[in-house]
Protein backbone atom coordinates (compact mmCIF):
# COMPACT_ATOMS: atom_id res chain seq x y z
CA UNK A 1 0.00 0.00 0.00
CA UNK A 2 1.42 3.26 -0.55
CA UNK A 3 0.48 6.34 1.56
CA UNK A 4 0.51 9.64 0.22
CA UNK A 5 1.42 12.60 2.53
CA UNK A 6 0.08 16.38 2.20
CA UNK A 7 3.18 17.46 3.85
CA UNK A 8 6.71 17.12 2.31
CA UNK A 9 9.80 17.19 3.61
CA UNK A 10 11.46 19.05 1.27
CA UNK A 11 10.91 21.16 -1.80
CA UNK A 12 12.29 21.74 -5.37
CA UNK A 13 13.83 24.80 -6.49
CA UNK A 14 14.91 25.79 -10.29
CA UNK A 15 18.35 26.68 -10.92
CA UNK A 16 19.77 28.30 -14.14
CA UNK A 17 21.26 25.56 -16.21
CA UNK A 18 24.75 26.83 -16.59
CA UNK A 19 25.09 26.52 -12.50
CA UNK A 20 23.58 23.09 -12.27
CA UNK A 21 25.75 22.16 -14.92
CA UNK A 22 28.86 23.84 -12.94
CA UNK A 23 28.03 21.85 -9.79
CA UNK A 24 27.84 18.72 -11.56
CA UNK A 25 31.00 18.92 -13.48
CA UNK A 26 32.56 19.95 -9.43
CA UNK A 27 30.81 17.16 -7.86
CA UNK A 28 31.82 14.69 -10.40
CA UNK A 29 35.40 14.84 -8.87
CA UNK A 30 35.75 11.20 -7.17
CA UNK A 31 37.18 13.04 -4.43
CA UNK A 32 34.66 16.04 -3.97
CA UNK A 33 31.74 12.96 -4.35
CA UNK A 34 33.38 12.14 -0.57
CA UNK A 35 32.13 15.19 0.78
CA UNK A 36 29.21 16.43 -1.49
CA UNK A 37 27.19 13.12 -2.87
CA UNK A 38 24.59 14.76 -4.53
CA UNK A 39 23.77 18.05 -6.21
CA UNK A 40 21.19 18.19 -3.58
CA UNK A 41 24.02 18.02 -0.37
CA UNK A 42 26.14 20.14 -2.19
CA UNK A 43 23.88 23.01 -2.65
CA UNK A 44 22.49 22.45 1.00
CA UNK A 45 25.64 22.78 2.60
CA UNK A 46 26.68 25.69 0.52
CA UNK A 47 23.03 27.43 1.41
CA UNK A 48 23.46 26.53 5.22
CA UNK A 49 26.88 28.20 4.49
CA UNK A 50 26.27 31.44 3.54
CA UNK A 51 23.08 31.84 6.12
CA UNK A 52 25.55 31.35 8.67
CA UNK A 53 27.72 33.75 7.37
CA UNK A 54 25.24 36.33 7.02
CA UNK A 55 24.04 35.37 10.98
CA UNK A 56 20.57 33.85 9.97
CA UNK A 57 19.81 31.57 13.14
CA UNK A 58 18.72 28.24 11.43
CA UNK A 59 16.52 25.91 13.15
CA UNK A 60 18.08 22.66 12.02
Amino acid sequence: MVTISNKRSDTAVRISRWLDEAVENYISDKRVRVSFPSKRNFVDTAVMQLLEEKKVKLNV
